[in-house]
C-alpha cells in the first residue's frame, strides 16, 4: 500500500497548528505519517503538539531556525518516509478527509503520475476564493507550462500530492525564493503525468504573515528568478528554446504584477526601483506588463496609491 507523508512545517503558529494536525490525522488513507517540523519556535508549539496522542504523529524541533524553505527541505530529505508527500503549512488545514485517499487512487491507477493536484480555498478576512483546475483529467508537464499563467494551471502547494523519490532526484526545495514550491513543483511536473482532482480539499489562510505579502523588494525581485530553471528544464523535455524564452518572460511578468501591490506599499520610489531592476533583469517581461491591459492597470493603480489606501483601510 502507498504510504503518504504529510509534512507540517511551522514557526510560532501555536494558535493554528493544532487545527492543521487534526485535519491531517482526520485523513482516511490508512498508511499515513504526519510530521510536524518546528522551526525553533519561541511560542507554545511544542506543548500543543505534545497534547496530541496519535502514533502516526511525529514532532521534529530544529535546534536553529532554518527558514521556511529550509524547513520544507529538512522535513522532505531527513524525515519523510512516504512514497508520496503533501505539504501542509502550520497555519493551514485540510477540509476534505478523503483528499489523500482519492489522490492515492489516482496514483494507483497510473504509475506514471508524479503529481495529483486538487483545489484549495484561499481565505482572507473578507472573502474566499477557490482555485481553478483545467478541464482535463490528466496533463503532461509540458502542456501545463505552455498554458501558464492561466489560473487553472497555477499550483497550490497544499493541494498537491507529489512523488517523494522523484522530488528528491531533482533537488526539491533547493531555491531560497519565496515561491520555492513553484520552482520545485513545476520542474517535477515535467517528469511524469499530472492528475487533477476537481474538489476543494483545504484552506490556505491569507494574512499578514504570508511571505508573499511582504514589501521586501529584494526578496520579491529574487522571487522572479524561479522561472529560469523551470523553463530551462522545459527545453530539455522538448519545448523550443524560443518558446521557452517567451514563456519565461511571460511568467516573470505575471509574478512581477502579482508583487506590485506589496511593492507599492513602499511608495512610488519603491515601484520605480522595482521596475528598474526588472528592466535590467528581463526587458521582454517589462514589455509584457506594458502591453497587457490588466497588468498595465495594476501598475497604474500602484503609482496612484490605490494599494496603499487599501492597506490603510484594512489596518483600521
Amino acid at each position: 500500500m502507498i504510504k503518504v507523508s504529510v509534512m507540517i512545517p511551522t514557526y510560532n503558529q501555536a494558535g493554528f497548528v493544532r487545527e492543521a494536525i487534526a485535519s491531517a490525522l482526520a485523513q482516511t488513507h490508512p498508511h499515513l505519517e504526519v510530521i510536524v517540523g518546528d522551526d525553533a519556535s519561541s511560542d507554545d508549539t511544542a506543548a500543543v503538539v505534545a497534547a496530541v496522542a496519535d502514533p502516526r504523529l511525529r514532532y521534529v524541533r530544529h535546534s536553529a531556525n532554518l527558514g521556511r524553505t529550509g524547513n520544507y527541505r529538512a522535513l522532505l530529505y531527513e524525515h519523510a518516509t512516504g512514497d508520496f508527500v503533501v505539504n501542509l503549512d502550520g497555519d493551514d488545514y485540510f477540509t476534505d478527509p478523503e483528499f489523500i485517499a482519492r489522490a492515492v487512487r489516482c496514483v494507483e491507477a497510473d504509475p506514471e503520475v508524479v503529481m495529483v493536484v486538487a483545489q484549495v480555498t484561499s481565505r482572507s478576512e473578507t472573502a474566499d476564493f477557490v482555485s481553478q483546475l483545467p478541464p482535463h483529467e490528466e496533463l503532461a508537464g509540458l502542456d501545463i507550462l505552455r498554458r501558464l499563467p492561466a489560473r487553472p494551471y497555477l499550483l497550490m502547494h497544499m493541494g498537491v500530492l507529489y512523488a517523494r523519490r522523484a522530488a528528491l532526484a531533482i533537488d526539491f526545495y533547493r531555491s531560497p525564493a519565496i515561491s520555492s514550491d513553484w520552482e520545485s513543483l513545476y520542474r517535477l511536473c515535467l517528469r511524469g503525468k499530472v492528475r487533477y482532482l476537481p474538489r476543494p480539499v483545504g484552506v490556505w489562510r491569507v494574512h499578514g504573515g504570508n511571505e508573499t505579502g511582504t514589501g521586501n523588494v529584494a526578496k520579491l525581485l529574487a522571487n522572479l528568478d524561479i522561472w529560469e530553471p523551470v523553463y530551462r528544464d522545459a527545453v530539455k523535455f522538448g519545448m523550443s528554446p524560443l518558446r521557452a524564452r517567451l514563456a519565461r518572460a511571460r511568467m516573470v511578468a505575471f509574478l512581477a504584477v502579482e508583487h506590485l501591490p506589496a511593492v507599492s506599499h513602499g511608495g512610488n520610489r519603491a515601484l520605480v526601483a522595482f521596475l528598474g531592476a526588472l528592466a535590467a533583469k528581463d526587458v521582454p517581461a517589462l514589455l509584457f506588463i506594458a502591453l497587457h491591459p490588466r497588468s498595465a492597470a495594476t501598475l497604474a493603480a500602484g503609482f496612484l496609491g490605490y494599494f496603499r489606501r487599501d492597506r490603510a483601510l484594512a489596518t483600521r
